[in-house]
């Protein structure tokens, strides 16, 4: 099994070396995509069949987690909690799996605003 996270605006996440260093030791590997990269299917992103598209500007940090053990996730999620901006996080399933990682933040950011 593979365990990967993408990870999108890294910048916005203020212990990230932290969350480098704690992937690292957990054998994760990060995924690191930009506003070129937005327009890529997760599996694609996945698959290291990245395209660059034109530049769309999503304005939060997004972590995508993928075969991640849920012990392992945990620790993640603890580390993130530290974060003072927000930071959408989702798993791959089976359904989102087909999505261009634009429209998981989308649904992610819907999800966010129905619940604040």
């Amino acid at each position: 099994m593979n365990t990967k996270i993408i990870v999108y605006n890294k910048e916005y996440i203020h212990n990230y070396d932290a969350l480098k260093q704690l992937c690292l030791m957990m054998n994760i590997e990060i995924i690191l995509i930009n506003n070129q990269m937005t327009q890529n299917k997760i599996k694609d992103l996945l698959n290291n069949k990245i395209k660059k598209s034109k530049k769309k500007k999503l304005e939060y940090s997004v972590i995508i987690f993928s075969n991640v053990p849920s012990l392992q996730m945990d620790q993640i999620l603890t580390l993130l909690k530290e974060n003072t901006t927000l930071c959408l996080k989702a798993i791959v399933t089976a359904t989102n799996y087909n999505w261009t990682f634009e429209n998981i933040y989308l649904h992610l950011l819907e999800e966010y605003q129905k619940n604040k």
